[in-house]
Order: C-alpha cells, then sequence, then structure tokens
C-alpha cells in the first residue's frame, strides 16, 4: 500500500536543511525551544506571564518531548517540523489558559460536571460514539479548533480566522498522505480527542518512536498534571457559554484511567469493546501511516511496529479494568460493543443515552438517523470500512492476539 505522496518528498527536501541545523546536538535543541516559547509567549500577550513550579515543571517537560523527537533516529523534515508543531501548541495552551485564568478568575469557579469519557482500545468506534453522546441538547465535545486555540467565546469573524487556521492544518497532513482520510477524517469543526488539550501521552509514540519517552512517561510524570490542565481548558470553553455536559474521547485514555477518576471524582466512564484482533491491524495500518509521514523513506519496520503495540495495548487493557475493579459504583462504568452500536444503533443508543441520564426524545432520534446516513453507520468515520490492513503484515497472528489479550477479555469483546 502507497500511504504517502510526491508531495511530501518534496516537502521533506525543503525542510531537511532546517531539521540538520536545529535537531543535532542538545544545545540547538534547547535553542529552538527557547525560540518556540519566546514565540509562543509573544503570540499570546504572556511576555511577562510569571509561571509556577508545576506550569515551569511542564514547561521541561515539554522541553524533553522535544529532545526525544530530535532524537529519534531517521526523523523527517516534516517529522521535526510536525514535533515543533507539537509542541508549540501545547506551550501556547498553557499560556494562553494561565493568562486567561489571571484575566477573569471566575473562569476557575466553572464546575464541570459529569463529564463523560469514551475510552476502549483503537478503531472501537469511540469517535463514533463520542459524536452521537455529543449530538446531544444535553451534551458537548470540544471542537478541534478550540482545542488548537483556546479561548473564551469569539467573535464570530475570529471564529472564522481560528477554523479556517485549523484547517489548513489538516489539509496540509492530507497532502502528504494517501490514508490518513480513511484511517481517521476529521474536521475543524468536528468534536476531536483531548489528546489535544494533553502535554504527553502514550499515543504520542504512535506519530514517532521517540527513544526513551515512554519509559520517562511511565516511571517519572505525573499523569494526573495533563488532566487538571484538560479541567482547566474546559473551564475557558465553558465559561459564558450554556453548560452542557463535557464529551471527552481518546483511546490512549485507558493508560490514564486512574487519573482521569482521581481529577474528575463524578466522571461516567463509557468503555468501548471490538475484537482485539480487528483493533490490531488497524491501529498498526495507523502508526505505519502517521511512521511514513514523520520518518525517512525505507525507515519503517511493520513487524516492530506489531511487536510493541501488541503488548502496549495488551497492557493498556490489563491496567483499565484493575482500575475499573477497584473503583466499581452503580452507573459509573458503561460498556459498548462495537458490533451492537453498528448492527443495531436504534436500540444501542437509546440504552446508552438512559445509562448516561441523558433524555433521549424524537429529535435525538432524528439526529441519529442523519448522522448514520451521513456515515454509512459509523463505518466511514472511524475509518473501518475503507481502511485496509491485515495482522499478517505486522508479523502477528490470531493465537498471539488472543494469549495477549487473555481469553476473558476477548470474550467480552467477542459480544
Amino acid at each position: 500500500m502507497q500511504r504517502t505522496t510526491r508531495m511530501l518528498g518534496v516537502v521533506n527536501l525543503l525542510m531537511e536543511g532546517q531539521r540538520r541545523g536545529e535537531s543535532r546536538g542538545n544545545d540547538k535543541v534547547d535553542a529552538v525551544f527557547d525560540k518556540l516559547t519566546a514565540k509562543a509567549r509573544k503570540d499570546s500577550g504572556t511576555t511577562d506571564l510569571v509561571l509556577s513550579d508545576e506550569d515551569a515543571a511542564i514547561m521541561e517537560s515539554l522541553r524533553f518531548l522535544l529532545h526525544c523527537w530530535a532524537a529519534t533516529p531517521a526523523l523527517s523534515g516534516v517529522g521535526w517540523r510536525s514535533a515543533k508543531d507539537m509542541v508549540e501548541a501545547r506551550i501556547s495552551n498553557l499560556l494562553t489558559v494561565r493568562r486567561l485564568q489571571a484575566q477573569h478568575p471566575q473562569v476557575r469557579d466553572e464546575v464541570v460536571e459529569r463529564p463523560i469519557f469514551v475510552l476502549g482500545l483503537p478503531r472501537t468506534a469511540t469517535t463514533l460514539t463520542q459524536h452521537i453522546i455529543a449530538g446531544s441538547d444535553h451534551a458537548r465535545a470540544p471542537y478541534l479548533w478550540e482545542m488548537y486555540y483556546l479561548g473564551l467565546e469569539p467573535d464570530a469573524e475570529e471564529r472564522r480566522r481560528r477554523i479556517r487556521k485549523t484547517q489548513k492544518r489538516l489539509d496540509m497532513t492530507l497532502l502528504m498522505s494517501k490514508t490518513w482520510q480513511h484511517i481517521h477524517p476529521t474536521n475543524a469543526e468536528w468534536p476531536e480527542e483531548d489528546y489535544w488539550l494533553k502535554f504527553h501521552a502514550t499515543f504520542h509514540t504512535t506519530v514517532a518512536p521517540l527513544p526513551g519517552y515512554l519509559d520517562w512517561y511511565r516511571t517519572e510524570y505525573d499523569r494526573d498534571t495533563d488532566f487538571r490542565f484538560v479541567r482547566d481548558a474546559l473551564q475557558v470553553l465553558q465559561a459564558g457559554r450554556p453548560r452542557q455536559r463535557w464529551v471527552l474521547k481518546h483511546p490512549g485514555n485507558l493508560f490514564n484511567l486512574d487519573s482521569i477518576l482521581r481529577v474528575f471524582p463524578d466522571a461516567q466512564i463509557v468503555l468501548t469493546h471490538r475484537d482485539p484482533n480487528t483493533v490490531m491491524s488497524s491501529l498498526c495500518s495507523m502508526v505505519e501511516s502517521l511512521y511514513s509521514i514523520h520518518l525517512k523513506r525505507g525507515a519503517v519496520d511493520p513487524r516492530a511496529i506489531g511487536r510493541q503495540w501488541l503488548h502496549e495495548l495488551a497492557s493498556g487493557m490489563d491496567q483499565c479494568r484493575r482500575v475499573r475493579a477497584e473503583n466499581a459504583r452503580p452507573g459509573r462504568f458503561i460498556d459498548v460493543k462495537y458490533h451492537r452500536l453498528t448492527g443495531s444503533p436504534h436500540s444501542a443508543v437509546p440504552d446508552l443515552f438512559r445509562q448516561l441520564d441523558l433524555p433521549w426524545g424524537p429529535d435525538d432520534e432524528a439526529r441519529l438517523d442523519e448522522h448514520l446516513t451521513r456515515t454509512g453507520q459509523g463505518g466511514g468515520r472511524d475509518g473501518v470500512r475503507r481502511h485496509e490492513h491485515s495482522l499478517m503484515g505486522y508479523g502477528l497472528d490470531p493465537t498471539e492476539v488472543d494469549d495477549a489479550f487473555g481469553s476473558d477479555y476477548m470474550r467480552l469483546a467477542a459480544g
């Protein structure tokens, strides 16, 4: 499968000199980070903002992230550009939220009540589930443009400007990848993953290998930090707007369920399930497509992707189920089976709304019908009908996957 376009090769040639000049040597990477910080401070109007010790530590963790990008073997020019964009966006969000909290202290009083977190293994209809729940008049999800440009309610012209800038970023990715539109279709004005509000994530390593990053993330980083910032960002997005329940989604939250429950003790958790064999081949294909954009031609090893992500996802599911068992209480956790959601949506979705204490009526039914028509019962939006993938291409076989996830989870997912 050809995953990239000719445009990617052209852009890589144009950016390779900059990558060589900026990413070789700790001093050069530090200089790039300092330059990104200065730009973010200027653009966000925070040149004189004094950071707390905790926020200063977040900044240093982002410096470390940039160093991990720079240490990635065979990183391409586009990969280095993406690294800088990733880090700068998170610096900018941190500074912007702190400025708004200082200028509008009442923002901190906003109550983020009973948020809904959709999580599960990747490719299990988490996107479809989030979009359907967020369609309720009583719930909403953050849009991609809102997470790129955090702020209070903008006027109409500023709103259009932020949407245009966000869409331009997405369109650049589509110019370089032949597969991404099928794997994870998105739009600046659609709900998106809370990944964009977090500084760090296991899934950063789906974009590039990032040597040393996962060990640091598992053993040294306080992941509650990210969810405290998610709460702060939601308070900003909620201030001065109609109060609705937030619907947040990211498969990588499998690894962070304990942090979610500490920061949002009244959260409801929707867990999506699907046969891990299909999950693994689809996720590995997604990683291969992302690596193909960010690494030089010939540097992607599909079998290494298969080995790593089988281990990561099986471990993540084990961790999630353990935390769930330790925190079980009526109504907190809701299981959604992929095949029931996509095969019998007119019974599965009203039942899901009931368990979430969300009203269900004729308007909700009409929105569901419209959504299913637009997405082909979810397959198009979640990238599962046109996205071709196979376990064999990643050196995995079904027995190996079954053993990694365990017979009890395989039975749960198969329903």
